[in-house]
């Protein structure tokens, strides 16, 4: 007898925010390359268009200099992807009223920049501090009357300048820390707008069947909390337990489960995590994080980040296994979409739905178990076309030398409001009616440009006419019809050896041997990963 999963479209549901990343920091923007950026950073971002971001905001010192930088990222980021963004930021103890104050108008005069002179409309969300620092880490956990008065501060100098940035309390980190969030809804609601903590499984494993049903129950208590301040609640971070480990003299701060045997099983983990937070009515959620940051040159710190989707190691930038997990979750529970309530027979089969204002709808079901499982899926709400089917399968996860999504693999159309699908062993299944049947138009103007930038002579790089679809995503490069790279630029440039194609005498082609503009093709790839002619 198949598993049966109900899908329920209420009447009224809170509104998603939807879910996201915490975007890598932008001062790490001039370290990337033109390819790391255009060809992984820039095109995942949009191919996934994720509904929320949360991102470092600034250090009291956080320069012009600096806030221009992070506003030529965002515009090539989230302005793009309309992507609402919750900033947080950092100060040392202020001694005297007097610099505090002065703390409070230095943070409203870097947002008022932001926002009023550059157009960053779509920065909503301001803490402070990120996990209740000070001077140490997590320090204004054990006081938080100064958090709190750090934050009336900002409350009140915002309000003076009609900023139109909500403050978020309390950032705390790890679960044990939640009850700062409790002091908060009952000690800071009238200057807080939206409360927040971050978790990251540290005593929970893989292996631990309990895990859904616990973190859904303690993300459960924090939107209820809020709510009796009719409030939200939002995961600012989360993510699976980290390790420590330090190599040739550097710290490294990663997952447990990174290079391990247990990796792409983990991505199942983190879908748990999402889906428990998204059925308890949490907001919005932002996973850490969506790049790796780099390792540290010359005199900078010895320490390093590398918990993202995609790897920054040298000159690899390929996408773990959670990219093809989580990445569709980020893509398909969009912001302002309604949550369905989904029920699912099975204890190990976790399930969540969302119907769009489109009238399209997306479903989850993400298999926990070590067995296969027939699903039957009870719709009960509007389905106007066939479903397309997306699949992580652990055991033979769909990885991309490009970091594209990996296609659908099926298009099944419900009978009578039921529909039969198979998820296998350890599996995430993403169903959706958030598409449509689209072929982008061709890409023209395909041509050759030397080194000094003329057509014709030895090759450097190709270049073509923008894509005019407003649907339009990125481009996919093939040469002699193998694929080269995915970018969001209107130019490729070969790599030094380009290793992934041959030229017209079949020798490796390289830099200033591309070879003529006849073997390249470029397609438009759309939103909804339709490619083009």
């Amino acid at each position: 007898m198949p598993t049966r999963v109900t899908v329920k479209k209420d009447k009224i549901r809170l509104a998603f925010g939807g879910m996201g990343f915490h975007n890598a920091d932008a001062t790490n923007y001039k370290m990337m390359s033109k390819r790391h950026f255009n060809e992984v950073v820039a095109k995942t971002w949009r191919e996934l268009s994720p509904g929320f971001s949360r991102i470092w905001g600034g250090a009291p010192n956080w320069s012009r200099e600096d806030m221009d930088t992070f506003v030529e990222y965002y515009h090539q980021m989230h302005g793009v992807t309309d992507t609402p963004l919750y900033l947080t930021g950092s100060t040392t103890r202020q001694v005297t009223q007097e610099d505090k104050i002065k703390y409070a108008v230095d943070v409203a005069d870097r947002l008022e920049y932001l926002i009023r002179d550059k157009g960053l409309k779509n920065i909503v969300m301001y803490c402070m501090s990120n996990e209740l620092t000070l001077d140490t880490w997590g320090e204004m956990f054990y006081e938080l009357e100064t958090f709190k008065e750090y934050h009336t501060l900002l409350f009140r100098e915002f309000k003076r300048r009609n900023l139109p940035v909500v403050l978020a309390a309390t950032d705390a980190a790890p679960s044990s820390h939640w009850e700062s969030v409790n002091w908060a809804v009952g000690n800071m609601a009238g200057v807080t707008g939206v409360y927040c903590a971050h978790d990251y499984a540290f005593d929970w494993y893989v292996e631990d069947v309990d895990f859904y049903k616990w973190f859904n129950i303690m993300c459960q208590r924090m939107s209820n909390a809020a709510g009796t301040k009719e409030k939200r609640f939002i995961l600012g971070e989360f993510g699976l337990g980290c390790d420590w480990d330090r190599i040739n003299g550097m710290l490294i701060n990663d997952s447990r489960y990174f290079d391990t045997d247990k990796e792409a099983e983990s991505a199942l983990m983190v879908a748990d995590m999402a889906l428990a937070a998204f059925n308890a009515n949490v907001y919005a959620m932002a996973y850490w994080t969506l790049n790796d940051y780099p390792n540290p040159e010359g005199m900078r710190w010895s320490r390093t980040v590398k918990w993202g989707l995609t790897r920054w190691d040298g000159d690899d930038y390929s996408a773990r296994d959670n990219y093809y997990c989580y990445g569709l979750l980020a893509k398909y529970f969009n912001k302002n979409s309604k949550p369905m309530t989904t029920r699912s027979d099975a204890y190990l089969l976790h399930s969540g739905g969302v119907a769009n204002t489109d009238g399209s709808v997306s479903v989850a079901l993400n298999n926990r178990g070590g067995d296969a499982l027939d699903v039957e899926l009870e719709l009960d709400c509007p389905v106007d076309r066939p479903m397309r089917v997306y699949v992580y399968d652990s055991a033979n996860v769909p990885r991309n030398d490009f970091a594209d999504l990996q296609p659908h693999s099926d298009v099944l159309a419900p009978v009578d409001g039921r529909l039969l699908v198979k998820a296998p062993a350890r599996s995430l299944l993403l169903l959706t009616t958030d598409y449509r049947d689209n072929k982008p138009g061709a890409v023209g103007g395909v041509k050759m440009l030397d080194a000094a930038g003329r057509v014709g002579g030895a090759g450097r790089v190709v270049v073509w006419d923008a894509a005019n679809d407003e649907n339009h995503c990125y481009y996919r490069v093939y040469r002699d019809g193998i694929q080269v790279a995915s970018t969001v630029a209107d130019s490729y440039e070969p790599p030094e050896k380009d290793e992934s194609a041959k030229g017209d005498t079949g020798a490796t082609g390289a830099v200033g041997e591309a070879g003529d503009a006849s073997a390249y093709t470029v397609k438009s790839v759309d939103k909804w990963g339709n490619e083009g002619q």
